[in-house]
């Protein structure tokens, strides 16, 4: 008896250390015993304990009393350390936000394309073995959303998110690639995308992963998936590249500022320009400056030319970041 006492106070202490609590719904008809991971910009992300699976949340849509927790466990963050330093961008206190990679994950670092299943989605994931150990600051992960009834799981790397891991640009440009593989041809909108999003929310809180460098690029359904996803979680990303894809102009006004390239062949019969171009009028018009690059006589298939050719960008999407 006295042996499993000490045990439950040993556990009780490690779980409230974890930050392990019952959160309650702003209006008290739910529950849920989770982990409290981070919050920021009146977001909290919080990773369940039966499953592990994270939730990111207003604030707001959680209890007064674990909103006043929140605040606390902020105030704590925010406060000088015992030297009277506050804590500084790159410095010891952010470092310690960006921890070595989880085990279960490092074991997926291994500077070849991996294969992987969360959230009842299969992925690739791709990462350098240095990776698994954090440089302080984290970094960059960039999200590839491939084009309808392509398979990324077979080939022995993901079709054009190879460019990302060529050794000469993937040298000067160290990252996390993840690429999805949708489950039909139905697009990467609604319960997909939700997947999606799980899945890079549970890699930004298992990896060493820099959250103000995370970028989401794709071609024809992923284009369009790609405006989607920026259109869903703008405070999740730093930048987009959508390539020959569009979405709803209406829906630009929630990520006009998110810095966009967008691409497209003028003669594509398969996705028209016209809905690149709609989507670059809309953001303009919402204040925003997407670039665009429209290849002249070009049709649908500019995927290759894009990544493997196009002057600059590369360089264009890892130098953009998120603030705030």
């Amino acid at each position: 008896m006295i042996r499993l006492l000490c045990c439950l106070v040993f556990l009780s202490i490690a779980t409230a250390r974890a930050g392990m609590r019952e959160w309650k719904s702003a209006d008290g008809t739910r529950t849920l015993v989770a982990e409290y991971v981070e919050s920021e910009n009146g977001h909290v992300t919080i990773r369940r304990q039966s499953d592990e699976r994270t939730f990111t949340m207003k604030v707001t849509e959680l209890s007064g009393a674990d909103q006043a927790w929140i605040l606390e466990r902020e105030k704590a963050a925010a406060a000088p350390s015992p030297t009277g330093e506050s804590p500084v961008p790159g410095g010891a206190a952010e470092a310690a936000l960006v921890p070595d990679a989880d085990p279960a994950l490092a074991d997926l670092l291994t500077g070849d394309w991996e294969r992987a299943e969360a959230h009842g989605m299969k992925y690739r994931l791709y990462g350098d073995r240095k990776l698994r150990r954090s440089n302080g600051t984290g970094y960059p992960l960039v999200l590839f959303l491939h084009g309808k009834t392509m398979d990324v799981m077979t080939p022995s790397e993901p079709w054009a998110a190879s460019a990302f891991s060529d050794a000469k640009n993937y040298r000067r440009r160290e990252c996390f690639i993840v690429v999805p593989q949708c489950p039909d041809e139905n697009g990467w909108a609604r319960s997909t995308g939700d997947r999606v999003i799980e899945i890079v929310q549970d890699l930004v809180v298992r990896l060493p992963v820099d959250k103000s460098r995370i970028y989401v690029t794709g071609w024809s359904m992923g284009g369009s998936g790609t405006f989607y996803m920026l259109s869903k979680m703008p405070e999740l990303f730093a930048a987009g590249m959508p390539v020959c894809g569009g979405w709803n102009p209406a829906a630009a006004d929630r990520f006009e500022r998110i810095p966009v390239w967008a691409f497209h062949g003028s003669d594509d019969d398969i996705v028209p320009v016209d809905r690149t171009r709609a989507m670059v009028k809309a953001l303009t018009a919402a204040g925003g400056h997407p670039k665009y690059t429209e290849y002249r006589g070009e049709g649908h298939g500019i995927e290759g030319r894009v990544y493997y050719q196009e002057d600059g960008v590369h360089e264009w999407l890892f130098e953009q970041k998120r603030s705030g």
